[in-house]
């Protein structure tokens, strides 16, 4: 590619820029190429008139822009290092001009005494002084005369007691009304008095410099005796006591009349003639006396403000106020106290979370007061370009961002604590339903509070210009917004499933007749559904886990990978609890034990106290608590399903007739069934199958007592206590083991029985 008319071309247009440019500064600027010769300009001009060759140097432009190497872009770290740079180089310029300022003060000494040694200057001064006592004298005669005049209403306005907040804004209203009357007595003399004198035209501009100051000191003033009220404490706004109440109002006048005076007197002698350098000297001075005396109202008030931060200790307890404790609280009266209830691990959790930041906040607040004065001050003396004006708008944001945050957090826990109450009679009526409507209230409330505090930090940020906003709009405040939404709503499915489950399952189980009498379920489903509630919160949590978790950007294909392995692990190695397993959920869903059940497993007996996934636990008659693992379960023997029954096996002597005994057995039967103790356990009559057995001794009569699950030992204990009683009363003997002795000596034998005492006898005794 030539590159001959190009650089020819570049050389020309650059020339002819340098000659036809009316910028003084490119006179003197050193050109970048050497200047074209005459022949080059000639093939310049031929170039451009004819469209062909023009439209070929063009194409070659473009072919020369194309392959031009791209600047580097430039990084985040290189603008960094350029705004620092362009800010140290800011800083030192303004640092050299206070500098030089202070270097000036010679020059503004010179201009005081040119002042004070000139006539005419002189006269002007004398002339302005005239003028100003004239004006000022004039005003303040007006308004003390003023002051005296209003000085009944006064007292009467701060003699009367408020029945509220409203009315005490109606009489700080009026209170306002004649505070402003004696300024207004000032104003219109004063401007009064300026208007109708003749003076120089900067004479007239200086004293309205100062009549303004006066007006502002005293508009200042007023708002300050408005809101403390020194001598009217009913009035007053401010939570201070009399005392406060005048040292702020001392500190407020002492600063105003600093601030203001030197200010517009600063203004005033600018009109008069001073230099800019020393003016700007003298509004710096000012502007350090009142940072100082801010930092020693900081400093005064140490500790009374970190005292207030820290909060109110407990107090100690008094046994002298016992009695008027009492009254307050119902004791005296005869009524129960009414103490407020103690806090819970979360609110104490909270309030030392908060008393450890409001106990380090106390610790450093008047020194983060006095750097913020500090930073303030030399952002305005140094005149950084709207520096000052940031730091205020900032200051004034942070305050009204930290106002309304306050403010909405008190009126989120007043929501919480009143709007979502149940009122006292359903509390009543229902005791359980506080607790189960109010559950999630506490975690709500943290969340809510958590929001509010992370959106003002944020609005704080944005404030002091960190654009901490700008990244809602950037990809990745998208794709955090996108998770968080995705995430509130998986969990707030999740529990709002878990929540239907178990509020169906708890209305199944306490459910309740229309007489209010408590339904009584099924050992089975009250072992199953507990099972299947657990069962469904574990997976409702491994599955929002797993949503979340990917949802933060965790692959989650790994964990399902690995779960696998360890599943098939699990099935290889622990094959026992496996079958535990297994075998637990047939027993159970074949519902052959339920708890409650008085069962024989694996050669132990007892009433089943709880069934898990894995195994039983049985509670023995002597106390003792048998585990046995479903695996070890072979058979299963079940004492109370559905019915029960108690065998009765009756030994009666040959001597009595069992048709009898039979008629007593069942007679006895009837007499528990009639009872209310009794009948309500035993579901038919005594069953009676005859005579079941010779024995050695005895006649053997078998029969049986159906009775409700479970009840059976209970009804068989008392028939037998009856049964004894009876058979007692009606003579019929129950037989026990006899042994007859024949002795052979030669004698006749002669028979030895045992007799029921213990004693021997024979057939002839």
């Amino acid at each position: 590619m030539p590159t001959r008319p190009i650089r020819l071309l570049l050389s020309c247009l650059l020339f002819t820029l340098a000659l036809l440019s009316a910028h003084p500064a490119s006179a003197q600027a050193t050109p970048l190429v050497d200047q074209p010769s005459a022949a080059e300009v000639d093939q310049l001009i031929t170039t451009l008139e004819d469209p062909a060759k023009r439209d070929a140097l063009l194409v070659q432009l473009k072919a020369l822009k194309a392959v031009e190497k791209p600047a580097e872009p430039e990084t985040m770290g290189s603008r960094v290092l350029d705004t620092l740079s362009d800010r140290i180089d800011l800083f030192s310029q303004q640092v050299a001009a206070a500098s030089r300022a202070v270097i000036d003060t010679p020059r503004a000494l010179r201009w005081l005494n040119q002042q004070m040694t000139d006539p005419a200057k002189r006269d002007a001064w004398g002339l302005l002084a005239l003028h100003l006592a004239l004006i000022i004298g004039g005003g303040y005669a007006a308004r003390f005369a003023m002051i005296w005049l209003l000085s009944r209403p006064r007292r009467a306005l701060g003699a009367r007691a408020p029945g509220g907040l409203l009315a005490k804004l109606v009489l700080l209203f009026a209170r306002l009304v004649l505070d402003l009357l004696p300024m207004g007595a000032f104003a219109l003399v004063g401007f009064g008095l300026l208007s109708g004198t003749e003076a120089p035209r900067t004479v007239r501009v200086a004293s309205l410099i100062i009549l303004n100051a006066s007006l502002i000191v005293q508009g200042v003033l007023v708002a300050g005796h408005v809101l403390l009220s020194p001598k009217t404490p009913l009035l007053r706004l401010a939570r201070v006591g009399d005392e406060t109440a005048q040292y702020l109002l001392i500190w407020i006048r002492r600063i105003t009349i600093i601030g203001v005076y030197g200010y517009f007197i600063g203004e005033a002698m600018r009109v008069l003639g001073l230099p800019a350098t020393p003016h700007s000297a003298w509004l710096k001075l000012v502007g350090l006396l009142v940072t100082a005396m801010l930092i020693v109202l900081v400093l005064q008030n140490r500790e009374p403000v970190a005292q207030a931060l820290r909060g109110k200790p407990e107090p100690e307890p008094d046994d002298r106020d016992e009695a008027l404790r009492a009254v307050l609280a119902g004791e005296a009266s005869g009524d129960e106290p009414h103490l407020p209830p103690p806090p819970t691990p979360a609110q104490a959790r909270r309030h030392a979370a908060l008393s450890l930041v409001r106990q380090r906040l106390a610790d450093v607040w008047h020194i983060l007061a006095i750097l913020y004065l500090g930073a303030v001050y030399l952002i305005w003396a140094l005149e950084i370009a709207g520096g000052f004006d940031f730091v205020l708008r900032a200051t004034l944001v942070t305050g009204a961002i930290l106002i309304v945050s306050r403010l909405l957090s008190e009126a989120l826990n007043q929501l919480v604590d009143r709007g979502l109450k149940v009122p006292d009679d359903v509390r009543l009526a229902y005791p359980g339903l506080e607790e189960r409507a109010n559950r999630y209230l506490p975690f709500l409330r943290r969340v809510a509070q958590g929001l509010l505090g992370v959106f003002t930090i944020l609005l704080l940020l944005q404030a002091w210009g960190a654009d901490a906003l700008s990244w809602l709009g950037s990809d990745l405040g998208q794709r955090v917004a996108s998770s968080s939404v995705t995430i509130l709503i998986v969990l707030t499915l999740a529990l709002v499933i878990w929540e239907m489950v178990n509020g169906a399952i708890l209305r199944y189980l306490n459910a309740t007749d229309d007489q209010g009498i408590r339904l009584q379920r099924s050992a089975r489903m009250r072992t199953l559904l507990p099972l299947m509630r657990n069962a469904l919160t574990i997976l409702l949590v491994t599955l929002a886990g797993l949503i979340v978790l990917s949802e933060f950007g965790v692959n989650i294909a790994p964990l399902l990978a690995g779960a696998g392995v360890i599943g098939l692990a699990v099935g290889f190695g622990a094959q026992t609890l496996v079958k535990d397993v297994i075998t637990g959920l047939f027993i159970l869903i074949e519902d052959t034990i339920s708890v409650g059940d008085g069962v024989t497993v694996a050669g132990l007996s007892g009433g089943v106290e709880a069934m898990s996934i894995r195994s039983i636990r049985l509670r023995g008659y002597d106390g003792a608590v048998h585990t046995i693992p479903f695996s070890s379960v072979t058979t299963v023997t079940n004492s109370t399903k559905d019915f029960s029954f108690y065998v009765l096996n009756v030994t009666i002597d040959y001597a009595v007739d069992t048709d009898r005994v039979v008629g007593v057995l069942k007679d006895i039967g009837v007499q528990m069934q009639a009872e209310p103790d009794y009948g309500a356990s035993i579901l038919g009559p005594v069953e009676i199958a005859g005579v079941d057995a010779f024995q050695d001794s005895a006649v053997l009569i078998k029969g049986r007592i159906k009775t409700r699950a479970g009840q059976q030992w209970a009804v068989g204990r008392e028939f037998n206590r009856r049964m004894k009683k009876r058979f007692d009363a009606e003579g019929i003997t129950i037989p026990f083991p006899q042994q007859v002795l024949h002795i052979n000596s030669g004698a006749p034998a002669t028979p030895f029985t045992s007799a029921p005492d213990g004693t021997v006898k024979t057939d002839a005794s």
